[in-house]
């Protein structure tokens, strides 16, 4: 699941906020937009404090392997994310929201399909990230998929509604408890 998304900063008034954020906050990072693939730096929204609790960041989608190559992990399963080493500690202590404007799947016959939140012009996806040498670095957590994409795939990211992002980021408990409900319903349509 979940191997590319995209994220349309001129269709958002949201994103284009976020990115120009970003521009300053961060002048010398390449924020990627458009469809985005493993590896590429994003936008993230990381937890800032008690006064800013979603705090604008930058990411490399994947954490690198165990064992090393070139390859890296790019989704942890939200069913054992809180158990496996790997993610164990990030998922206690460092979620993070991955905005995105959709993100795309292939059916079996190989068509692409975009997915996204119904009337919005952002789906946030919930993820965990890690410091690296060279910044941070994220997965996105999927679950089973609801009946809106099992017909395309049998996994899903787990998808953050506007309300729980702050309550994500910020507390463990909301945090396990979301993972264990029905995600929200998404739109499908053929990329």
């Amino acid at each position: 699941m979940c191997g590319r998304y995209t994220i349309e900063e001129d269709e958002s008034v949201d994103l284009r906020a976020l990115y120009d954020e970003l521009r300053v906050s961060h002048p010398f990072a390449t924020v990627k937009s458009g469809e985005i693939f493993p590896t590429d730096t994003v936008p993230l929204l990381c937890f800032g404090g008690e006064k800013r609790p979603l705090c604008p960041a930058v990411g490399v989608w994947g954490f690198p392997k165990v064992k090393g190559g070139a390859s890296v992990i790019i989704n942890a399963r939200a069913e054992t994310a809180a158990d496996r080493p790997m993610f164990r500690e990030c998922f206690s202590r460092r979620r993070c929201v991955v905005p995105t404007s959709g993100y795309f799947e292939w059916s079996l016959d190989k068509v692409k399909h975009k997915f996204s939140f119904p009337d919005s012009t952002v789906t946030y996806l919930a993820g965990l990230w890690m410091p690296d040498p060279m910044g941070a670095r994220f997965v996105v957590l999927t679950t089973v998929a609801n009946p809106s994409v099992s017909p395309v795939h049998y996994r899903m990211p787990v998808i953050l509604p506007p309300d729980a992002l702050t309550d994500w980021v910020r507390n463990t408990d909301f945090a396990a408890a979301y993972l264990r409900k029905s995600m929200p319903l998404l739109l499908c349509r053929p990329a």
